[in-house]
């Protein structure tokens, strides 16, 4: 079984997950992610979208529901602004760098108020990806609503707009003082970042810094690798692959 599989850009602490478990996905897109999981691990997921086309394309299934609403700092309406990009989504902040090509009005919500709404006393993995209001959305809960989290993967957006990177270094703190232990497996920014709680994962401070150095480099010389292989390689060996 793989330790620390990767779907969608977020990494996630696998061994602890199966049938009983409960994952929470903001923002689900078309629950890609959502879907990976169940399949590895048989979770339930409750997955929040709120650009109308993505919500309708998200099929509920046994183990999966869906819930409109768009995540972030405050319960109650929101613009949501779609920008003109190839793939569809939606931000409560407007995209830096991304023209905007429509506003819609939908319903906003926290995550004390989504978890209060769930009912959920305890989430084994938070997956949060909401198009820069990551910043918002850790700065509303208390510490209790987050400390229902076994592990958080996030998707910062730092790397699209680097004065978000003061905050993320401060949210970090604030999640390390709960007894999160944080692993940033990407090189330069935090694009996939994954806080756990290794008590209730049960992970010592060893495994802890094996994943912060040798699992998370050992991915980074891999990446490497594939690219320069891709880079170097000849039409003509491209050809001999394909037959």
């Amino acid at each position: 079984m793989q330790t620390l599989p990767e779907i969608c850009g977020h990494t996630f602490y696998l061994p602890t997950l199966g049938e009983g478990s409960v994952v929470v996905d903001l923002v689900a897109s078309t629950a890609a992610f959502s879907a990976g999981v169940i399949e590895k691990s048989g979770a339930f997921s409750h997955c929040v979208e709120a650009t109308p086309k993505n919500f309708d394309a998200i099929e509920e299934l046994e183990r999966l529901n869906k819930y409109f609403y768009a995540m972030g700092g405050q319960t109650g309406p929101v613009t949501l602004h779609i920008p003109n990009d190839e793939f569809h989504w939606g931000s409560i902040d407007v995209p830096a760098g991304f023209e905007v090509a429509e506003k819609i009005e939908v319903p906003g919500l926290t995550l004390d108020g989504l978890f209060d709404e769930l009912d959920l006393d305890k989430i084994d993995l938070l997956k949060i990806d909401i198009e820069g209001a990551e910043i918002n959305l850790f700065d509303s809960p208390t510490d209790a609503t987050l400390a229902k989290c076994a592990q958080i993967t996030v998707e910062f957006h730092d790397f699209m707009d680097p004065a978000q990177t003061p905050d993320v270094f401060r949210i970090r703190r604030r999640l390390e003082a709960l007894g999160f232990a944080t692993i940033v497996f990407t090189r330069r920014h935090h694009g996939d970042v994954l806080f756990v709680q290794p008590a209730k994962l049960g992970l010592s401070g060893l495994e802890i810094l094996y994943i912060r150095t040798i699992v998370k480099f050992g991915r980074g010389l891999r990446r490497m690798m594939a690219r320069t292989f891709a880079a170097h390689e000849t039409p003509a060996s491209k050809e001999g692959t394909a037959a």
